[in-house]
């Protein structure tokens, strides 16, 4: 069995897209325990009996109403945190993101509508200096 008995800690696949558009990638931005910034890419929780490229689309446009399709998966990534009292293990499929959607206009900052509460989705410039730390 995958997981653990106590509610403290957590085992997950998560599966991502990334989303380029422009000269930028899209992110999610939330805010972390101590009220500060955190990014990671657009994706979230496998379900039971469901593809690795079907629960990216359907992240996909359950956080920010796009509709994607996987083009092919490029990056592994296990992660360890903790978040809100949570310590979690992680194992992150990233998939290069195919738009099959009319992208919406950012505003100047780059942001553009969330289906979320929790998370604002934010274009982020590729070429910056000052590229925030995706998670």
């Amino acid at each position: 069995m995958l997981g653990s008995h106590d509610p403290r800690r957590e085992f997950l696949i998560r599966s991502c897209g990334i989303l380029i558009h422009g000269q930028s990638v899209l992110a999610q931005e939330a805010v972390d325990d101590r009220g500060g910034k955190v990014y990671a890419l657009p994706g979230g929780h496998l379900e039971f009996g469901e593809g690795l490229a079907a629960c990216m689309s359907r992240e996909f446009y359950e956080e920010s109403g796009l509709n994607v399709e996987a083009e092919k998966l490029v990056y592994v990534h296990e992660n360890f945190y903790t978040l809100k009292g949570v310590t979690t293990h992680e194992i992150g499929f990233y998939f290069l993101a195919d738009l099959n959607s009319e992208f919406p206009a950012a505003d100047p900052a780059g942001y553009i509508p969330s289906r979320e509460s929790h998370i604002r989705m934010r274009l982020l410039p590729l070429a910056s200096q000052a590229f925030p730390r995706l998670s």
